[in-house]
């Protein structure tokens, strides 16, 4: 029976119901009707024989013609041919056995596959297993064959739709479908730590298929898929498709489609700069060399050097059809070479082909007879006493079952690598993992699909651009800013080497408290300037740690505590050398007599009353708008470094609402009080006591306070706020100079004395003075107090004496008093009065010259300058 419509390309009505798979018992009853024969009614003849004969399909469009003609034909026969011949010439596969290929093999379309393989099941011999075909044929066979119990190995057809095991439930195949690119990629992503990815597949059924198995596995991964989408050839769902992508910020994107729609994609990710280190495409390849090319057929919108720039760093995977290099497979060949060597001369020997190379699914062919010889050669074994494969029929199923479970266990290492299948059929071998470098697409990995995992190459690695592979989105890091690890130990340093010069102060001053050079400047004052330097110098280190410190909680008290200490701790040290000069303004600001005691209590009242009011002020800061630790944002930061990471610089700052407008009143009161200072070094400035008098070193540190104030607080407040490191820089120099500055002006001089000198004031040399309108006043006396008041009344009855020896000479010049005391005895009664010690009498003191009287201070002139008696407590 011929059929019907030979050599018409269009496929007959009948056999288009068979293409959109009829089910078994449908198919049974339309091929029993077609041929006239009774299926199972054992009308056709039982072939038994020594011979296994399995039927090779050769597919080539649906243009059936003569397999011997067809070049891809030429190399896909003999290497199943060759791989039999060795088989049968083998003793360990198959002994006893001849396995044959029948001659009238037929290539042609859907229909014309169909029909011969009807034709040939029911004419003898008896086919054990079918070969091939490949192409659009090999669903229509993979459904046919199971209504015959016949096992079908395929060697050139990738289509995914073959793993359903319920249509095609005895199709194995030694070709790596699509679906198994789908673990290659899961590892590839799971081996760089892609926890994200985009998928774009086209809207065929082919790529659809992948596309939902892919997902499905990347939910298993716990891999995120950010978008999926069909890309179809509508442009409107093309472009929808693709905002997705960059709506998602997709950076990892899988596209699985045909090539002329990669190109389309490769121009779009070229307009939209969706390329280069942040992204990663990744193509499911073509067999074909350089296949993103541009052709004369497509219609892009970009040059082929724009899709190279896309495509560069990119990775495509494609199946292995070899073993690797040293690798000795069953067949005897250590290297493709050999094996390429052995067919090109078999297949010339025998045919005369001179294009055996043709096709790459040689070697898959050749492992499919060597796959097919293992399952039946494990199944003679297992089959029981008295059975032989030569018994088999299309109706044994049990037989069958036996082929089927040795078909899954099928191990071993064919010319195309290791040979194995899954569950559904699917090839568990080796995918080829390749990236375009400089242009140029490079092997840079396989993987193992059964040990699922990828071996890198060593010769020819990844490379990315800029040195490291993108990641699966712009991982956004908080970084919080903070003072640099050197400066804050460095100024940490500095600060603690304060506080122990503060100390080494105090100790100083406590030990030689009760000297005269200390004891006239206050130690106890001295003290508390000294406890507001450590202050001072506590402060820096609070500043560097709040940003520096892990926990909130603590960053929060350091930022009420900083301030605090800062503020007492200014109030402490110039509140007390203020003070101190106060105390000489107030005794020194008149000059009649008046006895003025001012102690020390009285001076701590006066700190204390600065103290107070900064108190208050904190506390009306604290309860109005207390200060709390924010975060502040700044704009995102790109790693130089790594491209793909975002930092999110976060700065932990001490504020208020209002806090300008506290930080204004605290600048206003303190440099009220550097005004005060100011104006009190000026009014004491001709007091020449040094051990009493600091107006120098107020106005030197004041000075220094100014000039640093002046330069640090502006550059502090212009800086920016992410500028931490400068700003914490200037203000803990700007707290450490002024603070060193003012320590060592108040107490290296006393120390330099005391080491030259000795620490007692000394009555020659150095003498106390105080330059005036009436000249200098100079004593050698021992107490200061006593000091003082002797000088002015040494100068009293010096205006005293000035004042009789005037009144002597008007009498002297009159017409003679002879009662009078002439100028030899006044300057006696002058010399008289003062003592040998320097001390004075304020009693009557008689003449020897005469009985003239010395007038007692109390019943001088008031016109007569006096001092005011000043006394300094102890």
């Amino acid at each position: 029976m011929q059929p019907r419509h030979k050599g018409n390309t269009k496929e007959p009505d009948i056999y288009g119901r068979v293409e959109e798979r009829v089910r078994t018992f449908a198919m049974r009853w339309f091929l029993s009707l077609l041929l006239g024969l009774e299926l199972f009614t054992g009308t056709r003849s039982e072939g038994r024989a020594k011979d296994l004969f399995l039927y090779g399909m050769f597919d080539q469009g649906n243009s059936p013609v003569t397999a011997r003609k067809d070049p891809a034909y030429q190399g896909l026969l003999p290497a199943c041919e060759m791989a039999i011949e060795q088989i049968n010439n083998r003793s360990d596969i198959l002994p006893g056995y001849n396995l044959k290929i029948p001659d009238d093999m037929i290539m042609g379309g859907r229909a014309v596959a169909v029909y011969h393989l009807i034709m040939k099941l029911f004419h003898e011999p008896t086919m054990i297993m079918i070969l091939g075909p490949g192409g659009a044929v090999v669903d229509l066979i993979a459904e046919t064959a199971p209504i015959f119990n016949l096992i079908q190995l395929t060697f050139s057809t990738y289509s995914p739709a073959l793993s359903d095991r319920q249509t095609y439930p005895f199709l194995f195949k030694t070709i790596q479908t699509d679906n198994v690119h789908n673990p290659a990629r899961i590892a590839l992503l799971q081996h760089f730590g892609w926890d994200k990815v985009a998928t774009i597949q086209d809207t065929d059924d082919r790529f659809t298929t992948i596309a939902s198995n892919l997902n499905e596995l990347l939910g298993e991964a716990n891999i995120t898929v950010q978008s999926s989408g069909g890309f179809g050839k509508d442009v409107t769902s093309q472009l929808s498709q693709l905002e997705n992508l960059k709506a998602v910020d997709a950076r990892i994107v899988i596209a699985l489609m045909a090539p002329h729609q990669c190109r389309k994609l490769l121009c779009w990710a070229y307009n939209n700069g969706m390329y280069g280190s942040r992204y990663l495409w990744i193509f499911n390849g073509a067999l074909r060399e350089n296949w993103w090319k541009p052709r004369k057929s497509d219609t892009l919108d970009c040059t082929a050097e724009e899709i190279d720039q896309v495509m560069e760093y990119s990775i495509s995977t494609e199946p292995s059809f070899f073993a690797d290099e040293g690798e000795q497979g069953i067949a005897g060949y250590s290297s493709p070479n050999d094996y390429w060597e052995a067919h090109v001369d078999y297949a010339r020997l025998k045919y005369g082909a001179p294009e055996a190379k043709s096709t790459v699914y040689v070697p898959l062919a050749f492992d499919a007879v060597y796959a097919a010889a293992l399952a039946l050669n494990a199944s003679a074994a297992e089959l029981p006493a008295g059975r032989g494969l030569e018994d088999w029929s299309y109706e044994d199923s049990s037989m069958r079952s036996v082929f089927f479970r040795n078909m899954e266990k099928t191990n071993f290492l064919g010319v195309s690598g290791p040979v194995r299948f899954d569950k559904t059929g699917d090839r568990l071998g080796r995918i080829i993992i390749k990236q375009i470098q400089d242009g140029k697409a490079v092997e840079v990995g396989k993987f193992h699909a059964y040990e699922k995992k990828i071996i890198w190459s060593d010769t020819t690695p990844p490379k990315w651009k800029g040195g490291q592979p993108p990641v699966d989105e712009v991982r956004k890091i908080t970084r919080e800013i903070r003072v640099s690890d050197g400066l804050l130990y460095t100024m940490v340093s500095l600060a603690g080497l304060g506080m122990i010069f503060c100390l080494l102060f105090l100790a100083f001053n406590f030990k030689f408290r009760e000297k005269r050079v200390i004891k006239m400047s206050s130690p106890r004052l001295n003290n508390a300037l000294i406890l507001g330097c450590i202050f001072a110098y506590l402060a820096i280190i609070l500043f560097g740690l709040t940003e520096n410190v892990a926990e909130s909680n603590q960053a929060f008290y350091m930022c009420k505590a900083r301030v605090w200490i800062m503020v007492v701790g200014f109030t402490l040290a110039f509140g007390s050398m203020f003070s101190k000069t106060w105390r000489v303004y107030a005794l020194f600001r008149h000059t009649k007599v008046e006895k003025k005691v001012i102690k020390d209590f009285h001076l701590f009242a006066m700190v204390g009353s600065f103290l107070l009011m900064d108190v208050v002020f904190l506390m009306l800061w604290e309860v109005l708008d207390p200060i709390t630790m924010q975060r502040e944002k700044f704009p995102e930061e790109e790693d130089p470094n790594r491209n793909d990471v975002l930092y999110l610089p976060e700065l932990r700052r001490c504020t208020s609402d209002y806090l300008m407008y506290w930080l204004g009143i605290i600048y206003a009161s303190k440099g009220i009080l550097i005004l005060f200072g100011i104006f009190l070094a000026w009014e004491t400035r001709k007091v020449q006591i040094p051990e009493l008098n600091d107006s120098k070193q107020i106005g030197l540190c004041v000075y220094n306070v100014m000039i640093m104030s002046a330069v640090g607080v502006p550059i502090i407040n212009l800086l920016d706020s992410q500028q931490l490191d400068i700003s914490f820089a200037v203000l803990s120099v700007c707290i450490i100079v002024c603070t060193s500055t003012t320590l060592a002006l108040v107490f290296v001089p006393k120390i330099w004395q005391g080491l030259r000198h000795g620490f007692e004031i000394q009555r020659s040399g150095k003498f106390l003075t105080r330059k005036g309108s009436s000249g200098t006043v100079t004593n050698g006396c021992d107490d200061h107090i006593s000091c003082k008041k002797e000088i002015i009344l040494l100068k009293n009855q010096i205006n005293v004496l000035n004042k009789e020896i005037m009144d002597i000479r008007k009498r002297k010049g009159s017409k003679g008093d002879r009662n009078g005391p002439s100028l030899s005895q006044a300057i006696v009664i002058s010399a008289d009065r003062l003592s040998v010690n320097g001390s004075t009498s304020t009693s009557n003191t008689k003449s020897t010259a005469g009985s003239t009287k010395s007038l007692p201070l109390k019943d001088m002139n008031n016109d007569i300058e006096m001092q005011v008696i000043k006394e300094t407590s102890a």
